[in-house]
């Protein structure tokens, strides 16, 4: 069925690329329905979604859009700048300078450097973090490859000088891809289907997520596995593909979230590998960070993007392309990803492979959500469907294989454990699976004791007979 998805996205592409350029070519802010209605008259590529939109609402939207570019590092500070090989455009901005440090209430923060402590590992722990890797690589960020002739076409190396962080550049044409500035901070901007967010009036779900409409009809649909438990973070391996995404506006994301709160007060932090067109401007799967503070609404945002993020790091690139993707049938690129809590009066760190990159610091959240520590984990993927010409999207998941397909096929996170609140990794032995349609996306929990320990494969390609 992929080959036959593949060859009608071939054939129908060019009528894609017309109907959205269409409304690009005219300057349209509210072209944003264009897209689906081009989408169905010709819903699929081969491997590209086609077309960027500019929504933004209105010259003062834009102005303030505009403000907020200026008002995360200046110019002048850029210390060092150089163009991936994936085409992305890195500044490298004093540690002490970038945009964490310059919002309010950052004046006095003292930056650390490192967790004052470390999550501990028991017998059984430290047996399912060195669990089995056969046919695996681990993926290299396309931003940090730093041989001595690796350069960019202009001659600057592909590298951060020490005592800075890079940041991929935020550009305004980014920005006009979204309504508001507001809408851009969100995980999923309002508008982009002319359709409600989630109902932030309910409790959360047991896995602290946002409570998805059920069945194939949600805008955000899910294939993963929770667990309640109280926790000082967690840990996964993830394989990483390049799915095909058929909108612009559509996302599709392999990650895990740490959550804690309920209503107005659920917080969590996110991270794992996306694809988003619309955010990045073309069709790369990327590391990538996520917060909320306020149950999704404008406070949370994505990687470096609203200042929240304090790194330390001077070569993981947040938001960066990877070097390579998994093969269908072949290597699977992997990365390895740490929440951790350092302590309950500490900062939540980001650990990428063994890399420590930096923190949200504590003061982002309250303790009625994760100042203190969390109540659960979760792990899984997730799309956006923004229900072109009325249909399902035919948006992967994963790879786009549903997990019967299984390794060198199908997505999967592997060796999954949490830190305990006694600072212990700890086996999540009550991990739940949930999806909203199996047919649409589906999920297969397993557990192999001294190799891949906890794990499942999740996913699927969206559309079909059974998936309307």
């Amino acid at each position: 069925m992929k080959n036959t998805k593949q060859s009608r996205r071939v054939e129908q592409r060019w009528l894609v690329r017309f109907g959205v350029m269409s409304c690009v070519g005219l300057g349209l802010a509210g072209c944003a329905g264009d897209e689906a209605e081009a989408a169905a008259s010709a819903p699929e590529t081969s491997t590209t979604s086609i077309g960027l939109v500019e929504r933004v609402r209105d010259g003062k939207e834009l102005a303030r859009m505009q403000k907020h570019l200026e008002s995360l590092y200046d110019a002048k500070d850029v210390v060092h700048h150089f163009r991936s090989r994936a085409g992305d455009d890195i500044d490298c901005v004093p540690l002490e300078k970038q945009p964490a440090l310059r919002q309010p209430g950052m004046e006095n923060h003292r930056i650390q450097l490192a967790p004052s402590t470390l999550p501990q590992d028991d017998a059984k722990s430290l047996a399912a973090r060195a669990g089995g890797d056969r046919g695996t690589q681990s993926a290299t960020l396309e931003a940090n490859l730093s041989g001595p002739g690796d350069v960019d076409a202009a001659g600057n190396m592909r590298r951060c000088p020490e005592g800075t962080v890079p940041i991929l550049q935020l550009k305004l044409e980014t920005l006009k891809r979204f309504e508001t500035l507001d809408e851009f901070r969100r995980k999923v901007p309002n508008h982009l289907a002319g359709r409600l967010p989630e109902d932030t009036g309910k409790p959360p779900s047991s896995s602290g997520i946002e409570l998805p409409r059920n069945g194939p009809t949600a805008q955000h649909q899910y294939a993963h596995a929770y667990q309640g438990v109280d926790n000082l973070g967690a840990e996964s391996i993830f394989n990483i593909w390049n799915p095909y995404t058929e909108l612009t506006s559509e996302f599709s994301l392999s990650q895990m979230w740490v959550v804690r709160g309920s209503g107005a007060s659920l917080e969590t932090v996110e991270a794992g590998w996306q694809k988003y067109r619309d955010l990045y401007g073309n069709d790369n799967a990327r590391l990538f960070i996520y917060f909320t503070p306020d149950n999704y609404g404008s406070g949370g945002c994505y990687n470096l993007s609203c200042g929240a993020f304090v790194q330390t790091n001077n070569t993981v690139t947040i938001g960066g392309a990877f070097s390579a993707y998994s093969v269908s049938g072949g290597t699977q690129q992997e990365m390895k990803l740490l929440w951790f809590k350092d302590g309950t009066a500490g900062n939540w760190w980001l650990k990428y492979g063994d890399t420590w990159v930096g923190y949200y610091p504590r003061t982002r959240f309250d303790t009625n959500g994760l100042a203190d520590k969390a109540w659960s984990i979760d792990f899984g993927g997730e799309i956006i469907d923004n229900r072109p010409g009325g249909r399902h999207t035919a948006t992967d998941m994963g790879s786009g294989a549903y997990p019967s397909a299984w390794f060198q096929y199908a997505a999967y996170q592997r060796n999954i454990q949490y830190v305990n609140t006694s600072n212990v990794y700890s086996d999540p032995s009550g991990l739940i699976a949930s999806r909203d349609d199996a047919y649409c996306y589906d999920i297969s929990l397993g557990n192999d004791p001294g190799n891949w320990n906890r794990y499942f494969f999740f996913g699927g390609p969206g559309y079909n007979a059974n998936c309307m």
